[in-house]
């Protein structure tokens, strides 16, 4: 059993978490446990070979992937070939794949086509956990520096290339865990999200509701916030 922790307050890095029986095997339970939170000065060395020794189980390789992308790795870039690898392994997914691949979206520059393809591959052999993507994207733009403008750009460009559904379900899950909380300050990027939540919903048929937006569309006023969140919030009802 696999997940990802995140903290409280901005700043503080998510912790990824394993969960297994013990076997008794030393080499085993070494990989089937908690990843150290601070990379050993002698791990670097080891990072490209994770995927051969659990061809079966990515989800743990990505876990351990996790504490060095958000400690002194020199940017993200680096991640491409590791998820890459990861993309073409055996196992499930969960939210430590979920969360390589939504960190790859914010890439800019000559990478981010790349990164585009390895969500669409993941759409295409039925391996994306898009909602989880979305969730944990969603707490690493309120927490972490990433930021939503390329993220945006890049989900529009998979959802023009088909994945339109997969996308949506991404926003679903990336709203609740992205949008302010109740007294909290709102801002552009906030809009922006739900702008581009309320076209890729008529894109495809979404139906249902979200909790939050629904808060947020039933406030008195006429923000772009307010705004954009009724105009998603009708959709539902139009569905």
């Amino acid at each position: 059993m696999t997940s990802v922790e995140w903290p409280a307050e901005p700043g503080g890095r998510p912790r990824p978490r394993i969960r297994q029986e013990p076997t008794g095997i030393a080499f085993v339970d070494a990989l089937f446990c908690d990843p150290p939170r601070h990379r050993p000065s002698h791990g670097a060395c080891y990072e490209s070979s994770w995927w051969l020794v659990l061809p079966s189980d990515r989800e743990v390789v990505a876990m351990h992937l996790i504490p060095p992308l958000f400690a002194d790795w020199e940017g993200r870039g680096r991640l491409h070939p590791h998820v890459t690898r990861l993309c073409h392994q055996d196992g499930p997914a969960g939210e430590g794949m979920a969360l390589l691949l939504g960190i790859l979206l914010g890439e800019r520059g000559w990478n981010a086509g790349h990164c585009q393809a390895l969500l669409l591959r993941a759409v295409a052999t039925k391996t994306l956990p898009a909602a989880e993507c979305g969730q944990q994207l969603g707490h690493s733009l309120r927490l972490l520096d990433v930021k939503l403008g390329p993220v945006l750009r890049a989900l529009d460009a998979c959802a023009r290339q088909g994945a339109h559904r997969e996308v949506w379900q991404i926003m679903s899950g990336l709203l609740p865990a992205f949008l302010p909380r109740p007294g909290e300050r709102a801002n552009g990027v906030h809009t922006r999200a739900l702008e581009f939540a309320a076209e890729v919903a008529g894109w495809a048929g979404a139906r249902g509701a979200i909790p939050e937006v629904a808060g947020i569309a039933a406030r008195d006023g006429s923000s772009g916030l307010i705004r954009a969140a009724r105009r998603l919030h009708e959709h539902f009802g139009r569905a």
